[in-house]
């Protein structure tokens, strides 16, 4: 018989196997984003053996950072569906095969630059479905009062790959060189993140051997209880292409991506070339500012799920986060900027702690890959295309980091005000 439990009950008291899945899941991302991330890191050392003066750093560094969303973006877009078929699970495994075999392939590749940007743009289109994976095992697993959570955990591996990035990446690049960085980090998703993948992950609490009938029902009941939906990509993409909220969604999360990355990718060589930090320092000057976004995307997403306005908690970090931003980019002592870039990115990641739970909520329960599939391909292919460009392209124009820096003010303001309107619109 099925429990018929109300929704609201004291979660202390159900099973909670479920919340082994999103650590899993945060592992994955933490390797994901040390293989997509490492290129920042190396870029001064790059740059050195390739020459280049300060306008080419802008212009090359640039290019070399965006590539990857291009490839990123489009296979969310056109992957996703098939990923979708081919289940969560075995196509995580897949995923992280092949995002590390391309990572290693960077160390031969990297003595050509044309060759190294080819290794981008597959190391790019490898990654493409592993966050529509990741959210269609969310919206599958966890009931709607516990998605921001549950996103959050995952959502952290991001973070922590930025802390932890400069005392793993640096020492490897400084000491053997940004090439041998490709094979340390390519060989950690192979050994590391199947075999958890393989013990731990399911594609529905169905199908996990160990799970409780009662916390089975639990989550079943807090789903939303979506009609069938043709199988067509197109069909498919109709459950969710005619509501003007998504879209509004999706621009809001082109901005994020702009500033985001515009930030992350740039933000080392802001250090060493514009700031004039020696590179070993990269250690601290770097993972200092992203401890704080752990404890920001965990207190964002617990915020997110007690008011229950998630757009608008995230609206607020846009604006709180651009005004940051302009402080750290003008702070006259490296301290100074290093703190100020730490609060900003705490404020950065309203964004980050209940974007998917707002895409979640829009788009039908069994379409939630191809919806954020599609959400996740334009919003990298195009934020996280131009972010880096954006800055790379002032930085190029002014022959000044700080300006480049400050380019992204602007667009985490515009962003801001997206998210307000998406917040009066959806109530959620």
């Amino acid at each position: 018989m099925v429990n018929t439990l109300p929704v609201n009950r004291t979660e202390t008291t159900i099973p909670r196997l479920r919340w082994q899945l999103p650590l899993v899941l945060l592992v994955s991302v933490l390797v994901a984003y040390f293989d997509r991330m490492n290129i920042s890191y190396a870029l001064p050392k790059i740059a050195q053996d390739y020459g280049w003066t300060v306008a080419e750093i802008g212009k090359y560094g640039g290019f070399l950072m965006s590539i990857f969303y291009i490839g990123y973006g489009l296979a969310n877009i056109l992957l996703s569906p098939i990923g979708e078929k081919f289940g969560p699970r075995n196509s995580l495994v897949v995923v992280v095969i092949l995002f590390s075999i391309f990572t290693v392939l960077g160390a031969p590749f990297g003595l050509m630059f044309t060759a190294l940007i080819i290794v981008r743009i597959c190391l790019g289109i490898s990654e493409g479905i592993h966050f529509p994976m990741m959210n269609t095992l969310t919206k599958r697993w966890f009931p709607l009062h516990e998605r921001s959570r549950a996103n959050g955990i995952w959502i952290c591996g991001l973070f922590l790959s930025m802390i932890l990035a400069p005392f793993i990446v640096v020492p490897i690049v400084e000491y053997w060189g940004w090439r041998a960085m490709f094979i340390v980090l390519g060989l950690a998703g192979m050994l590391i993140t199947v075999p958890l993948i393989y013990l731990f992950v399911y594609n529905s609490p169905e199908e996990h051997p160990k799970i409780k009938t009662e916390e089975q029902h639990y989550i079943e009941e807090g789903l939303e209880k979506d009609e069938p939906q043709e199988e067509a990509f197109w069909k498919s993409v109709k459950s969710f292409s005619g509501k003007k909220e998504y879209w509004i969604a999706l621009l809001g999360g082109v901005f994020n991506n702009m500033v985001a990355f515009g930030l992350l990718n740039w933000l080392p060589t802001y250090f060493t070339e514009g700031r004039g930090l020696p590179f070993a320092e990269l250690t601290y000057a770097t993972s200092i500012p992203y401890l704080f976004s752990v404890a920001g995307v965990l207190l964002w997403s617990i915020l997110g799920d007690k008011t229950n306005r998630r757009a608008m908690v995230a609206g607020f970090g846009f604006f709180a986060a651009g005004i940051g931003a302009y402080f750290a980019a003008t702070a006259p002592t490296i301290n100074m900027v290093v703190a100020l870039f730490a609060l900003t990115i705490f404020l950065k990641v309203t964004y980050a702690a209940n974007e998917f739970a707002i895409i979640q909520r829009i788009v039908p329960r069994n379409r939630v890959a191809t919806g954020i599939g599609f959400y996740n391909g334009v919003a990298m292919l195009v934020g996280g295309g131009l972010g880096p460009v954006v800055v790379g392209s002032v930085v190029s124009a002014t022959g000044n980091y700080t300006m480049g820096i400050l380019s992204l003010t602007v667009l985490s303001f515009i962003g801001g005000i997206i998210m307000f309107i998406l917040g009066w619109i959806i109530k959620y």
